[in-house]
């Protein structure tokens, strides 16, 4: 059984060749599921899944990280990764996944990364994490993934590389050509539609409009006042940051909802954004 973003519950059977219980993922309708418990008539019960990275430096010390939602590069065991102090590159590790529950109940995978000293000569670059140069960015973005942590929110993150500009256009054209076959359930609800009373003829026009309604007020905040979406200049580029809850993400003046669902439909990528998985940040 699944409790949706829109807070529906539907039950779903669900085949898999593993056995499956509390603190596994699966996916199911273009969403990551979180299985977190068993229910009083044995079912298995999903939330969506999210997970927060922390690192811990093996003296006392542990930084924490901000919920992210679980998408196909979330971090796993044995998955290795670059952070910086200073300017010299330190390898970590995810050593341990655990199902933990955050202070209003709600369960998260928690994931801990270790101190890896086999470590190269310079950063990995496939795992290379972007951080903030310019102090005053650095303190800024700090500020903000500090809040977002304490405030238990999730986090969407993308950078747009030094020297590009949006490509609006081509993110609209993408928009255009989407088809009701290619979007997955999940992205369907959170613009709006609902898929057990509205006619179905109707949800491409429904989605495609949330869509241009969304890209146009991203566009209109990043080139503006920057009142929902936060942005921090980088080594590589320019990052942009929301923040909020899993019921912001189907909200239509959301901020964080115009990023979720920009991202879900790949329209944020055709305009040439990529989604960054954590943004680490120079002391």
């Amino acid at each position: 059984m699944i409790t949706n973003r829109l807070g529906r519950e539907r039950v779903h059977r669900y085949s898999s060749d593993d056995a499956l219980g509390p603190g596994d993922v699966i996916r199911l309708g273009g969403r990551d599921w979180l299985l977190e418990r068993y229910d009083e008539q044995g079912r298995l019960v999903a939330k969506p899944a999210r997970y927060r990275l922390r690192l811990d430096y093996g003296d006392g010390r542990v930084d924490v990280g901000a919920f992210r939602r679980w998408r196909p590069d979330a971090p796993q065991v044995g998955h290795t990764l670059t952070t910086f102090e200073g300017k010299a590159p330190v390898a970590w590790e995810v050593a341990d996944s655990e199902l933990a529950f955050d202070a209003d109940g709600e369960p998260y995978l928690d994931l801990v990364a270790r101190r890896d000293f086999d470590e190269p000569d310079g950063p990995r670059a496939h795992e290379l994490e972007h951080a903030v140069a310019r102090e005053d960015g650095s303190a800024a973005a700090a500020a903000a993934l500090a809040r977002a942590q304490q405030a238990g929110l999730s986090v969407e993150l993308v950078v747009l590389e030094a020297g590009d500009e949006p490509d609006w256009g081509e993110a609209e054209r993408l928009i255009d050509s989407l088809v009701l076959e290619e979007l997955e359930d999940d992205v369907i609800e959170l613009a709006g539609v609902d898929t057990d009373a509205d006619p179905r003829e109707g949800w491409l026009d429904t989605v495609k409009e949330r869509l241009r309604k969304d890209l146009e007020c991203f566009r209109r905040d990043v080139e503006g006042d920057h009142d929902e979406i936060e942005e921090w200049d980088t080594r590589d580029g320019r990052i942009f940051a929301s923040t909020g809850r899993e019921s912001d993400e189907a909200e239509p003046n959301s901020g964080h909802g115009w990023m979720v669902r920009l991202l879900d439909t790949e329209a944020l990528g055709a305009a040439g954004f990529k989604r960054v998985r954590k943004a680490e940040l120079d002391a």
